[in-house]
């Protein structure tokens, strides 16, 4: 302990540039950062993992000349983007299953229904919320959280402190992960909206027919009835597509790691 102690207050820059890029990750990801969690709670988790991390794991590597504060802010802001960066990654991925519930909520009848997510303070929809709160649970039986720290430690043998080039090519993984989970999005809400739409094809051939029927009053809670019949038959399935969604994260942020070139 004692050790681990005197080797951080000699090393005071290097645990400040630890503490920059765990804490940029923290607050971008909606794993770790999120304010329903008590913030004392965040941060002392933050303190526990820079410790661990400047005093126990070699991160060092080649020292760093820091010849003025102005330069260790540099450096700091270069940390704090690094960890933004893979924290963005987490947050696209949990983005995608918000979509997938909006694209559901519009098309059963839920597109007026919405409540507040604590996460980010803005109203999103009934099975957004179900398909992030059912993703977070997924995240965490499969050890998802310790996979992000088991990344965020290879990212300091992949990018040493102050080594690390913002300059690198990571706009193209960065686009291509977007472009992915955009699509992912989509794909998760397909079985719900060619349902919805078979419905009104149905219900449109019923009004030709009985052209007395009102539509409003009957399409409307049919409509939700199948939309959340098909939700819950879907629910393995979506089970299986958040696992690989989750698989494809760790490699994006593996490769956005790769991707920032070195000095």
């Amino acid at each position: 302990m004692l050790y681990a102690l005197a080797r951080i207050l000699l090393n005071i820059d290097v645990a400040l540039l630890v503490l920059a890029r765990i804490s940029g990750m923290f607050f971008m990801s909606p794993v770790f950062g999120r304010r329903s969690v008590p913030a004392i709670f965040t941060i002392g988790l933050i303190l526990a993992l820079t410790f661990v991390t400047a005093a126990y794991y070699p991160v060092d590597g080649e020292a760093i000349d820091i010849g003025s504060y102005i330069e260790l802010a540099f450096y700091i802001i270069k940390e704090i983007f690094i960890g933004i960066i893979m924290g963005y990654v987490v947050l696209l991925t949990f983005s995608a299953f918000l979509l997938a519930g909006q694209l559901i909520d519009n098309q059963i009848g839920f597109g007026v229904v919405h409540i507040l997510d604590p996460q980010t303070n803005i109203q999103i929809p009934l099975v957004g919320n179900f398909n992030n709160v059912l993703a977070m649970v997924l995240f965490f039986a499969m050890d998802g959280h310790h996979t992000l720290i088991r990344l965020l430690m290879y990212s300091f043998e992949a990018l040493p402190l102050g080594k690390a080039s913002l300059a690198g090519d990571i706009a193209l993984p960065l686009f291509n992960m977007f472009v992915e989970f955009f699509v992912l999005g989509l794909k998760m809400a397909v079985p719900a909206i060619a349902s919805a739409l078979l419905a009104e094809l149905i219900f449109g051939i019923l009004v030709r027919m009985i052209p007395q029927m009102n539509i409003f009053v009957i399409g409307l809670p049919f409509k939700i009835l199948i939309g959340l019949v098909v939700l819950f038959l879907t629910v393995p399935v979506l089970i299986s597509v958040m696992d690989g969604a989750f698989s494809s994260m760790f490699k994006g942020i593996r490769s956005v790691i790769q991707g920032l070139n070195l000095q």
